[in-house]
């Protein structure tokens, strides 16, 4: 998935929620952040690189991944000194921010190891997509994609599980994330796990209740929906920005997933029926990965 920034310059000091910055794997050259004051708000951080960072916990280096909350009275200070680093994150305040940190019982100022960062990059596109997509995004929208992405978080590093995702199966997921626009083919990834095509397609369902295809396609028409709503993007080049080679694949593809053509969703996107429609595909993306506890 691409790496990007966004700033929201609207801001609202009574809201139960709102986000002011986010940041999708955004990469840093050597050097540390040192924010004596903090910004006066909530910041959480996924840190996909190696860093050394200040915490509640004193001072140390972290591995990846690692993902921690700032409070607003919070000093900052992280960073990588001697080479570059990758980080996800976004600022945030609201008067249900630490209700909803209370609610679900994710600390703050404290490190917490995750082992697979989907749940933080899932919430960042689909915020971001919120944000971007509507001259007024809905604050329910925005806070209930908070609030799971919280829980689910908090579920992955504290919850015990009763399956578990072998690390190869996590790296076939998270490679399919960020390239379902190029040509994946199940004897690759089949050949990067070291498995058979037949033990990885059985595999990942078991896990992840979907097959591996059904998920690469899911993802290609979710990135459709959301490319669907510039007008100013011809359908062809849409077709070949998730990963199909000619229009009428994807089209036959679209119609096949939401029971009409990506022409006919354009026209529906901002009514009520072109957003039932999409949450299909949002639906089948909700898989999450089992991890030890």
């Amino acid at each position: 998935m691409k790496s990007f920034k966004l700033a929201i310059t609207r801001g609202n000091p009574d809201a139960e929620f709102q986000i002011h910055r986010c940041g999708h794997h955004e990469k840093m050259d050597p050097g540390m952040v040192d924010r004596r004051e903090g910004t006066g708000d909530y910041l959480f951080m996924l840190f996909h690189s190696e860093v050394h960072v200040r915490s509640s916990e004193g001072e140390d280096i972290w591995s990846t991944p690692s993902f921690m909350v700032w409070t607003p009275s919070d000093s900052h200070y992280y960073g990588n000194v001697e080479a570059s680093w990758d980080h996800s994150w976004f600022h945030c305040s609201g008067k249900n921010v630490a209700s909803s940190l209370r609610a679900c019982g994710l600390p703050v100022r404290k490190r917490i190891e995750v082992s697979d960062s989907s749940h933080m990059e899932h919430f960042l596109l689909e915020a971001a997509a919120e944000l971007n997509s509507w001259s007024r995004p809905d604050p329910k929208i925005l806070q209930n994609l908070f609030e799971n992405f919280i829980r689910a978080l908090f579920r992955q590093a504290f919850q015990k599980s009763a399956r578990v995702a072998p690390s190869r199966l996590l790296a076939i997921r998270s490679h399919a994330e960020q390239h379902f626009h190029e040509q994946l083919s199940l004897k690759d990834l089949a050949r990067s796990a070291g498995w058979s095509e037949p033990h990885l397609c059985g595999e990942f369902r078991r896990f992840f209740g979907i097959p591996l295809m059904q998920f690469v396609q899911a993802l290609r028409m979710n990135q459709a929906t959301y490319l669907l709503r510039d007008h100013n993007r011809r359908i062809g080049e849409i077709a070949e920005a998730v990963g199909y080679s000619d229009l009428f694949t994807f089209s036959k593809m679209f119609k096949r997933h939401f029971g009409m053509s990506p022409k006919k969703f354009r026209e529906l996107n901002s009514s009520n029926a072109g957003v039932a429609i999409e949450r299909r595909s949002v639906n089948l993306l909700s898989t999450r990965s089992r991890r030890k506890p």
